[in-house]
């Protein structure tokens, strides 16, 4: 089948899964759907490690100013965790967006690469994001995950061997050299994503420049101006933005309040978690988690 009736075939089982606007998660971890019936809208956000495949409509990603707009039958990946800001371009009741989402395991795709032909590998830093065309083979590996979860019974045998080949197929595939700069060990990009996964698990604690360059083998001019390029922002600003999300987080899903969410994403003062999350947000927090 080629890609055009694979699309179709693709986006049909997916609209049979979210009859409403919303985000569903299935039985396969790490696989999401999204649907939104409107546009325009937009949130700060988090690109996570992953690939989001469109299948209906436009989204915008805008990361330190730039513009990365993908529609139907494209795909963007992200390498390593993100701060932007997320805009649906095109939905409609009429014409919802819709998307698949399937999380990135960065030692999987190291494993695999391992496995292939060795090819030369850019060392040089870069935007963790990138978009790219779906080819036929990928549209298929997606096809056959989605159907896939009609069948409990062979959902744990054959699921992780499918999401493998759409981690192989995004090796070989357009954005091939973008994954191997983050997975290949000594790059610059994978130097990088070292210090954020640091960083992620230690949002809360005070930082150094020269602490987190010494973990990413880097002097600390350089790996600040490596962390931006790749990030599009400082490493201190990478932080704060950590913690004022988990702290969003933490008061939404877990109940706590403004003090209790900001002590414990690692601010001294309340009112100072509060005038940032404004800043970043755009609204208070009391306001935020009541609306």
């Amino acid at each position: 089948m080629n890609a055009s009736g694979l699309y179709s075939k693709l986006k049909k089982s997916v609209l049979k899964r979210i009859p409403r606007p919303g985000a569903y998660s299935s039985p396969v971890p790490g696989l999401e759907f999204f649907r939104v019936d409107d546009s325009k809208r937009s949130e700060n956000c988090f690109y996570k490690t992953k690939i989001v495949l469109m299948l209906q409509g436009r989204k915008r990603a805008i990361i330190g100013g730039e513009e990365y707009s993908y529609g139907e039958g494209q795909y963007l990946v992200s390498g390593v965790d993100i701060p932007g800001t997320s805009y649906i371009a095109e939905g409609s009741p009429e014409k919802p967006a819709l998307a698949i989402a399937l999380d990135i395991n960065m030692e999987t795709v190291s494993r695999l690469l391992s496995e292939m032909p060795t090819v030369p590998v850019n060392g040089a830093p870069s935007r963790g994001i990138a978009v790219a065309e779906a080819d036929s083979g990928m549209l298929d590996a997606f096809l056959r995950l989605v159907k896939l979860l009609e069948s409990g019974k062979d959902m744990p045998i054959f699921a992780p061997i499918i999401i493998r080949e759409i981690y192989s197929r995004l090796l070989i595939g357009p954005l091939g050299g973008h994954m191997r700069g983050f997975c290949t060990y000594g790059t610059q990009n994978n130097r990088i994503m070292r210090a954020v996964d640091w960083l992620k698990g230690n949002y809360d604690k005070p930082i150094k420049i020269e602490e987190l360059a010494r973990r990413a083998n880097m002097a600390p001019t350089t790996f600040h101006r490596h962390f931006r390029k790749v990030t599009s922002v400082s490493p201190i600003q990478y932080q704060k933005k950590l913690r004022l999300h988990e702290g969003k987080r933490l008061m939404i899903a877990e109940n706590e309040t403004v003090a209790e969410a900001a002590y414990a994403v690692g601010y001294e003062s309340p009112t100072q978690f509060s005038r940032e999350y404004k800043r970043l947000f755009g609204v208070s927090p009391k306001r935020d988690v009541s609306a």
